[in-house]
């Protein structure tokens, strides 16, 4: 792309590992900020050896330097690299960068319009805010697995994508950004502290107004919709039909062309939801009777919302995605472009992860280091 990137010319410290805070910092590169991954000597991200194509997914194009925070050179080394950067982004338990002497008190007085973002699983406050969590911890607290799992049972599973981690990761990315603008006005930056949990009870939000409207709403009310659900076809394929309102829902029944779908009594949303146990094993029934194509040529034509359940086997070449240009190669590996087609940004343009410490001799040698310093700050400290 020859148009300038959004956020050329902002440095980005990136001190998390995993998914939530590189997914964050990835989009801010996709944005065209320099992110310079700060990892542990030797070690780096655990996901370089636990998630390797994770890790390629979600750290594409970013700087890699070895540091080690315990030690005072290591610590030193950060402080010279705050005060070129714009922002840094930590994925710390509580109260960790405080020990390590890097916590936004101290980093502030030497460079005051730092942006400094903490991405931590339930915040820096609160009676969770020491234990350790994954995904699923944060849903649980949140209200998602509450409405996971059968309709009529306890939540059973997980949901399949990490919704909780990247919610953290968009709120990160959005308050950064907003915080970038407020420092255009005041010459300052500030401190974010993101918790994972809170962001993905944002999602839970609009769920929670229907449980204060109506009395006795519940998972069922979610998740068991009449003529809005997946449904098996004949050849063993499902489909995902969408006739929630009551406009879509009287094009289906017609199709469908069941006597007791076609009862005025239904024609409101509120009473056939009531009536899902009694409808909706019909229409799973009649929408055995044909192949997956003839139900997608059928619903289409008719105005229905229907699309394919794409598997994960297949997603990459879906004609919708592919054509939008969401499939990015490179490197021997697919990847997912940004989403959002817009003048600066450009995802296309990152090549792989850099390896462990590719650039410790450049950054931390434009940093003022010489190569014997840089080579001591890259070792495993002997604690």
């Amino acid at each position: 792309m020859t148009e300038p990137l959004a956020l050329a010319g902002i440095r980005v410290l990136d001190l998390t590992e995993l998914l939530p805070g590189p997914f964050a910092t990835q989009m801010l590169a996709d944005m065209g900020a320099d992110i310079i991954k700060i990892e542990r000597p030797g070690v780096g991200d655990s996901a370089r050896n636990m998630l390797p194509g994770t890790f390629r997914m979600v750290n594409r194009g970013k700087r890699s330097v070895e540091l080690d925070l315990k030690s005072p050179d290591g610590r030193e080394a950060l402080l010279r690299l705050v005060k070129q950067a714009d922002i840094l982004v930590e994925g710390y338990r509580p109260g960790v960068m405080k020990r390590l002497g890097a916590d936004y008190a101290t980093l502030k007085a030497i460079a005051p319009g730092l942006i400094y973002a903490s991405i931590s699983g339930f915040g820096q406050t609160g009676p969770l805010r020491d234990i350790p969590g994954h995904d699923l911890n944060y849903n649980a607290v949140a209200g998602v697995l509450a409405l996971c799992g059968s309709a009529d049972g306890p939540p059973e599973q997980a949901v399949g994508v990490p919704v909780a981690d990247l919610s953290g990761s968009l709120y990160t990315v959005t308050s950064i950004l907003a915080a970038l603008m407020l420092r255009q006005k005041t010459g300052q930056g500030q401190y974010l502290d993101v918790s994972i949990t809170d962001a993905v009870f944002t999602m839970v939000g609009p769920r929670l107004g229907s449980v204060q409207d109506t009395p006795g709403y519940g998972k069922k009310d979610v998740l068991c919709r009449t003529g809005y659900g997946i449904y098996e076809t004949r050849d063993a394929r499902h489909i995902a039909i969408g006739a929630i309102e009551d406009h879509f829902w009287a094009r289906l029944v017609k199709v469908l062309d069941i006597p007791l779908l076609q009862e005025a009594r239904f024609a409101k949303s509120a009473q056939r939801w009531k009536a899902v146990d009694d409808l909706e094993p019909l229409i799973r029934a009649r929408i055995r009777e044909h192949s997956h194509d003839e139900w997608i040529e059928i619903l289409n034509r008719n105005d229905v919302p229907v699309t394919t359940v794409t598997t994960l086997a297949t997603v990459f070449e879906d004609p919708q995605l592919v054509e939008r240009g969401m499939i990015l190669q490179g490197d021997g590996m697919r990847y997912v472009n940004y989403p959002v087609p817009m003048e600066g940004v450009d995802a296309a343009r990152h090549g792989a992860p850099h390896s462990l410490g590719q650039d410790n001799a450049a950054i931390l040698g434009a940093a003022g280091f010489t190569p014997e310093q840089i080579a001591a700050l890259s070792k495993v400290s002997a604690a």
